[in-house]
């Protein structure tokens, strides 16, 4: 069974928020499209896994190990009793080669070694288990879920290392397979007091770049015909209350600002004054925890990456 949700990573939630609020750059572009083709690529990975079924094991979804002062971020992390399996997953489209320990699309070749990183993986929690003086097997596997990933290549050990789309669901059920009686737990409770929070996207937004107010939150339009607790977008013709501008300002102020506090003022800034003062504390007080209780209060939104 899964143990943790999968959630976008904090440079894809910056990147989305940004593009609202911004014209992004070309390499913000390239950047944001890639991190969503990732994205994508793990929601189809854990679909296919829901579809043929994972009672036997235990499975954390993008998780950072820290050992010996690194960080080690996992995109699947399968448990048994006896057997540790990590999956490294690469939405990849297109036709690829790999040869002589390089990675080639077309012609062009990419920096990116999934099979080191997944191997760079197995190699932390081969000394993890070591340490706590458990006897467990690691194995690593690169998965590349897409239909559309074609591969050449003579390398038998590239091959033995990934799972293609043809054959995911024939690999996903050995997992079921797997022995999964008491120990796993031990296993789940170790690896959960390596596990620590994602870092915080180390990039604040530029005021200057910034459009400040209220927009739909289907379409992301600007174009917003305002009425008193709610406005209606005049480009798709949705509906919002107050309640969604103030907690979508507040997430996008968290994810764009994520050093700074939330406070009323900045919320106001966010919302570009549209709200009453009125309006905004109440909702904060009402949705978000008070983080300082102080004269200038602070506050933050319970769940910030929801959308």
């Amino acid at each position: 069974m899964f143990l943790n949700k999968r959630n976008k990573s904090n440079e894809l939630n910056y990147l989305e928020v940004l593009s609202i609020r911004a014209e992004l750059t070309d390499q913000e572009r390239k950047t944001l499209e890639r991190l969503r083709k990732g994205y994508a690529g793990e929601q189809l990975y854990d679909r296919i896994l829901d579809e043929v079924g994972h009672e036997q094991v235990n499975i954390f979804r993008d998780i950072w190990i820290k050992a010996d002062k690194s960080l080690t971020q996992i995109d699947s992390l399968i448990i048994s009793d006896e057997t540790v399996i990590i999956n490294e997953i690469k939405n990849y489209s297109g036709q690829y080669k790999y040869d002589n320990n390089n990675w080639y699309i077309g012609k062009a070749q990419i920096s990116d070694d999934p099979l080191i990183q997944s191997r760079r993986a197995a190699s932390k929690l081969i000394k993890i288990f070591r340490e706590n003086n458990m006897s467990i097997h690691v194995e690593n596997k690169v998965i590349f879920p897409n239909p559309y990933f074609i591969l050449d290549t003579n390398d038998e050990q590239c091959r033995a290392s990934i799972v293609k789309r043809d054959r995911l669901k024939y690999y996903f059920r050995t997992f079921n397979q797997l022995p999964s009686w008491s120990r796993h737990e031990k296993i789940i409770e170790l690896l959960k007091s390596y596990t620590v929070a994602e870092p915080a996207h180390p990039q604040q937004a530029d005021d200057n770049r910034l459009t400040f107010g209220r927009y739909c939150p289907s379409c992301t339009s600007f174009n917003l015909q305002s009425h008193r607790s709610f406005t209606i977008c005049r480009d798709c013709h949705h509906k919002s209350d107050n309640k969604a501008h103030v907690l979508a300002a507040v997430r996008d102020f968290q994810i764009l600002f994520n050093e700074q506090n939330v406070t009323t003022t900045a919320i106001q800034k966010m919302l570009n004054h549209e709200i009453s003062n009125t309006t905004v504390k109440r909702y904060l007080r009402q949705y978000c925890t008070p983080a300082n209780n102080g004269r200038f209060r602070t506050y933050s939104l319970r769940h910030p990456h929801t959308s």
